[in-house]
């Protein structure tokens, strides 16, 4: 009976041996790889799931799903180069070294909660990305691509390389009187989703003003204030964290003249203790 028993499991496992090389030859060195991966490390087991790029390219296109995010753990030299380029408001982000532990706290708390892609160029530190976000509890889904950008390219997918920001917007009062302070706001986006600077020229004797880094999209106010009369224009670019600059945008700002006579003096305390009077005399002397 014992014989019989041996003999039917041999029988058994002879026959998912075969089954399972002939499946293997059916499918290309690619698939077999995937599928051999996949078998021995189950999504149940290890916390994340593997996806292919086309599974990938369906998630980012279709926002029916939910949204995921591409987080690239590549390089600063390899993302400049090119990155995939997923349609908005899926656009990948860049978090280099992210397998090393590099910036953990901070994309744990970006994260927390959401759906991610992890990719790398051809999967191994994406995969060390995903089992170190496991292993610190990461709450949200996390896929893996496999093959990476490389296989991403390979399939026909678009990639994109890093872009610039936006040409800032400039907001604030553009006309005023010198000696008194005036309050700007600067605003822009990158589509990379990376950290913005701004460079500032108020178009006086004054040094120039490197401020950032600030989130996209986050609204930043200077104030600046003109000591003579004049016409100025200010100047701001933005920068992202790779050196990408945007175009220069302008607002010009007028400075009427400055009084100084006994007249002038007397007219501008007429109108501090009348504000609402005299308009068109008001208007034509600036205030």
């Amino acid at each position: 009976m014992r014989k019989k028993i041996i003999s039917i499991l041999i029988c058994i496992l002879l026959g998912t041996t075969s089954i399972l090389v002939l499946e293997a030859k059916s499918m290309t060195a690619e698939e077999t790889v995937i599928r051999t991966y996949e078998s021995v490390h189950s999504p149940l087991t290890r916390g994340y799931t593997n996806i292919t790029v086309d599974q990938a390219w369906e998630l980012v296109t279709n926002t029916s799903n939910g949204m995921q995010r591409p987080i690239d753990v590549r390089y600063d030299s390899e993302w400049i180069t090119a990155h995939i380029d997923t349609p908005a408001p899926e656009n990948p982000h860049h978090w280099p070294s992210l397998q090393n532990g590099v910036q953990l706290s901070e994309f744990m708390e970006a994260y927390q909660g959401k759906e991610i892609i992890l990719y790398c160029k051809t999967g191994g530190r994406s995969k060390a990305a995903a089992e170190l976000l496991v292993q610190n509890n990461f709450d949200g889904i996390i896929y893996n691509m496999l093959g990476g950008i490389d296989a991403w390219v390979l399939a026909g997918y678009p990639t994109i390389p890093n872009s610039p920001p936006d040409t800032p917007q400039i907001n604030g009062d553009e006309n005023g009187k010198p000696g008194q302070e005036y309050q700007y706001t600067f605003t822009t986006t990158d589509i990379d989703g990376d950290g913005i600077s701004y460079y500032v020229n108020w178009s006086d004797n004054t040094p120039d003003q490197l401020v950032g880094p600030f989130d996209s999209g986050e609204a930043i106010t200077l104030s600046h204030t003109w000591s003579e009369k004049g016409t100025y224009t200010i100047k701001a670019k933005a920068k992202d964290r790779y050196n990408a600059e945007s175009d220069w945008a302008y607002l010009s700002v007028t400075m009427p003249c400055s009084y100084d006579t006994p007249i002038h003096r007397y007219l501008e305390l007429l109108f501090q203790r009348f504000p609402h009077a005299f308009p068109i005399l008001r208007h034509l002397m600036g205030y």
